[in-house]
């Protein structure tokens, strides 16, 4: 069990959580000067403002789980209009519950974090404190404010304008208040934050290491925020709110560019973070709860095995369960088993460079399933997604048993040192007018990290110094985000800020009812199509129609013993039948092999059609419904038109303020 962890259970018996959504700011229930009274039990409620990320709530728990919205990364596809959810921009019944204990519990985080701060600053060990120099009292301070800014930001990133408070409620009455300007919020956080960064401990300095709260989280997080706050973000229509709204940015933009760029800058700077580590090791560590100090992990909201943690559950490698002798969901692996509930796009696998070491991480063609009594072997993905395999349960050296299944104690990181250096990056190349010196060296980093040393020539040095314009850059940083960061939840946030958001859903949907055509001409030679456009897109000749397998035993050096057999992809020469087109498709299977659609999905046989047509899979037709689908794609214009990426204000929090909070953006 973490220090952290063990310090938030002692620190629960002096927080009362709040469990209603009256409570947006919760009266203190605690003594102020007796919990104050000391350094060490300043501590201990300092570590009670970590209870709600850590709760089912949280960043391991729903908050995993839920806003997840369907994009060019992060994507499961929806077939039906009965079944439409948040994922395609409908948000459903659940969905809304999920939302409102979401909201409760950030809002449980502020109040903790308002009664911490004014609590110290009420303290006489605060008023004699030197407040120019870091100390401990001085960090337990700013980490009091980094975590609200925390919660903050994630209430603005996904309600936008919502109730805003900065100390203690004293009554009830003082709970009920009206929405603030998010530019407001998102302002006050910077400037506390760049008040107190100066007074923190680096996370080296902390026995708690990269799971609380230090000196480079808050410099990283000062400029996620500026970017945030600097970005384009969906405003509401007052007068209608009926409407989608618009997307906006403010006129002062530019001087939070500057400010991401300066912190970005002072994380790199000062050294105390680095990529080290291969891409693959991070993720093996986190699977086994190992978590350095000084590689790419920044800040870990910490997780404890048996609490509510959703990854390598509902995230990561899937791995089926089936009943047991007993009568219980088990999996033949010690490992336990998982949902897998949480995909990816088939097309952004594809978009991977064939050499970069991040994609069979990231992406997975296969799941595992139970085989007799004792093994699992894979079996292949469909329905136009792929899995995420950061967070694997086969990479624990100590499994937690084959009935096991959530609470896996695994982290959540929050912030990792390559996302700073693409922060600085975009920054930096934003403020400059184009890429600096030191935007392409921080580029570089993260590409040496995905590429083999012999490949570092080609793909490192010469794509970066290739990129000499501004926009050149620019789309290179968007590129290079979705390849470093796939499943850990950054793409919504990223496109709605940087105003990508509707472009990328259109393109989506006309490219992949185009990649499906091209995919089924490559596979039938006697077939027309039903579309508009029916010239052979160059674009996806590279992409593959279908692939072949075959199972093979598992190699036991890259597997655990309970892998019994692995998928081995049919190759044609150097081309591989599931990453590249084969030069020409084959009327049979090749001996041996087994067939499994790839790009051919997007498109489905339209019935009795002679010769063969064909027309968008379902699935295309429904996994973007609230912004384009069928009945309206030919008059969307993604340039005007918004996509609706904020959720709507849970109805309980609606009724306890008493019409002072009110849903915009057609909700």
């Amino acid at each position: 069990m973490r220090k952290i962890y063990i310090s938030v259970i002692a620190s629960i018996l002096l927080f009362a959580s709040c469990s209603d959504y009256l409570d947006v700011n919760s009266p203190s229930t605690f003594d102020k000067n007796y919990v104050f009274g000391s350094e060490s039990e300043i501590a201990t409620a300092v570590n009670g403002m970590y209870v709600p990320m850590v709760s089912g709530k949280g960043w391991v728990g729903v908050l995993l789980k839920k806003m997840l919205f369907n994009t060019d990364v992060e994507f499961s596809g929806l077939s039906t209009a009965s079944n439409l959810n948040e994922r395609a921009y409908v948000p459903s019944t659940g969905d809304i519950k999920s939302y409102g204990d979401i909201w409760t519990g950030m809002y449980d985080g502020v109040n903790r974090t308002n009664d911490v701060i004014e609590g110290i600053e009420q303290s006489p060990l605060f008023a004699a404190a030197d407040k120019t120099k870091p100390s401990r009292l001085m960090h337990y301070y700013g980490e009091a404010k980094v975590l609200r800014a925390m919660y903050y930001l994630e209430l603005v990133r996904n309600w936008g304008d919502v109730p805003y408070r900065r100390t203690s409620a004293g009554n009830k009455d003082e709970l009920f208040i009206g929405a603030t300007d998010r530019n407001t919020i998102l302002t006050d956080m910077i400037n506390d934050l760049i008040e107190v960064e100066p007074l923190m401990l680096y996370a080296e300095e902390s026995d708690r290491g990269v799971e609380a709260a230090s000196r480079e989280f808050c410099q990283a997080l000062i400029a996620r925020i500026a970017l945030q706050r600097g970005g384009w973000s969906l405003r509401p229509d007052y007068d209608n709110p009926a409407a989608v709204g618009v997307m906006e940015r403010s006129d002062d933009w530019k001087e939070y560019y500057k400010i991401a760029e300066e912190y970005a800058g002072k994380v790199i700077s000062e050294g105390k973070h680095s990529l080290a580590r291969s891409f693959r090791q991070v993720w093996v560590d986190e699977c086994n709860w190992i978590v350095p100090v000084a590689d790419d992990n920044i800040f870990d909201v910490p997780a404890k095995v048996g609490g509510s943690g959703e990854l390598a559950y509902s995230w990561g490698t899937y791995i089926v369960s089936s009943k047991n002798s007993e009568g219980v969901n088990a999996s033949n692996a010690p490992h336990g088993y998982s949902s897998g509930g949480a995909k990816l796009a088939l097309t952004y696998m594809l978009s991977f460079d064939k050499a970069d070491l991040r994609r069979d991480i990231t992406c997975e063609m296969f799941r595992y399933e139970n085989s007799g009594m004792s093994s699992i072997i894979q079996k292949p993905f469909s329905e136009l997604t792929v899995g995420c395999g950061k967070w694997n349960r086969l990479f624990m050296e100590s499994p937690l048993g084959s009935t096991s299944n959530k609470g896996t104690g695994i982290n959540y990181t929050y912030m990792r040192y390559a996302d700073v250096l693409l922060m600085y990056a975009e920054a930096a190349n934003e403020n400059h007018d184009g890429p600096t010196a030191g935007a392409k060296d921080a580029l570089k980093q993260v590409r040496k990290r995905a590429f083999a040393q012999e490949d570092h020539a080609e793909k490192v040095e010469a794509y970066v110094d290739a990129l000499g314009t501004k926009e050149d850059f620019f789309n290179a940083i968007v590129q290079e985000r979705a390849w470093e960061f796939g499943g850990e939840k950054h793409r919504r946030y990223d496109l709605a800020r940087w105003n990508l958001y509707g472009k990328t859903l259109y393109n989506l949907y006309f490219d992949w009812i185009e990649l499906g055509k091209v995919a089924r001409t490559k596979q039938y030679e006697n077939t027309t199509t039903p579309f508009e456009d029916p010239t052979y897109n160059a674009r996806f000749d590279s992409y593959p129609a279908v692939a072949y397998y075959k199972m093979v035993p598992a190699d036991k050096t890259l597997f655990p013993v309970c892998v019994a057999e692995t998928m081995d992809w049919y190759k044609e020469g150097d081309v591989n039948s599931y990453d590249e087109a084969l030069p020409a498709y084959p009327s049979k299977n090749p001996t041996g092999y087994s067939r499994v659609d790839m790009c051919v999905q997007y498109c489905t046989q339209v019935k009795n059609a002679s010769p063969r047509q064909w027309e968008p899979s379902a699935r295309i037709l429904h996994s973007f419904y609230g912004y384009i689908n069928a009945s309206n794609a030919g008059s969307v214009n993604p340039e005007t038109d918004p996509v609706r990426y904020l959720v709507p204000i849970p109805p309980d929090a609606l009724s306890s303020h008493q019409g002072l909070l009110k849903n915009y953006y057609g909700y």
